[in-house]
């Protein structure tokens, strides 16, 4: 869909021009573009019946709207609102290309799932690739059902890693410092997610949680989620301890938010 595509790309444009001018209602409407989007992946993740990921899409909504609002109303704090629209627009800049150009989408889940590939048979999970994205068994047992997992954009965990650097590279620090807190999440974040790939095929395929539908929800929708829920928190944690700003930044935010509701019921 043509109107969904330039969406982001207008709303890029829209935090660069209000980071450089500093026009806090430029940015606003870059978020109710942000906003738009987040309503077509909506009913995108619900055509798919992916409750989960319809439910994250439908938040972010929500929070756009939101920080629009604030953007306007809200007086004060603008450092930290021009902060956390840095934040969108690098977290946007990384994103947006791979999710909405096919070549990049194609060749980072190429990778992803090549990689998965290796891994798997390193561990005598005997499977074979089929470009560009389907990982197969070799199980002859398993033949008879010869349904193989599929990798997709979100499997390769681009939107943890986007949201890590944006949120690195915006804050005021040194080089060095983002740097480290770069490499302590990004790279492990990929390489981790690379592991919930190896888990989830090996389940699927061993059919370890009963019928390999049955695995493959067990294993995707559930263990795997808890366990990147708690990955996540972990290096979260690492990037603030390495980053204080980042910190900083997100308690800063939370507090704002607080004091605009206290405002509004008052």
């Amino acid at each position: 869909m043509i109107a969904k595509f330039i969406l982001p790309f207008i709303a890029i444009g829209l935090f660069s021009l209000a980071l450089l001018f500093r026009r806090r209602e430029v940015g606003a409407i870059g978020w109710i573009f942000i906003s738009i989007y987040c309503f077509f992946e909506v009913s995108y993740y619900l055509s798919l019946e992916e409750y989960f990921d319809a439910s994250l899409s439908l938040i972010f909504l929500a929070f756009s709207i939101f920080f629009a609002f604030l953007l306007v109303k809200t007086e004060e704090n603008e450092d930290l609102f021009f902060t956390i629209t840095k934040v969108a627009l690098i977290t946007a800049v990384f994103y947006f290309p791979f999710s909405e150009f096919p070549p990049l989408s194609e060749l980072l889940i190429y990778t992803t799932t090549k990689i998965t590939t290796v891994m798997l048979n390193l561990f005598n999970v005997g499977v074979y690739m089929v470009p560009p994205s389907s990982i197969y068994t070799t199980t002859e047992s398993f033949h008879d059902f010869n349904k193989p997992i599929e990798i997709i954009l979100a499997c390769t965990a681009i939107q943890s890693m986007v949201l890590f650097i944006g949120l690195i590279f915006a804050v005021n620090a040194s080089i060095r410092r983002k740097l480290k807190a770069f490499f302590v999440s990004v790279p492990v974040i990929y390489g981790l997610n690379i592991l919930r790939n190896v888990f989830v095929v090996s389940a699927y395929f061993g059919q370890w949680f009963g019928s390999p539908l049955q695995s493959f929800y067990v294993a995707h929708g559930v263990i795997a989620r808890i366990g990147a829920m708690i990955a996540l928190i972990v290096i979260a944690y690492a990037v603030f301890a390495i980053l204080p700003e980042a910190l900083d930044l997100v308690e800063d935010f939370f507090r704002s938010i607080f004091k605009a509701t206290k405002q509004k019921e008052n």
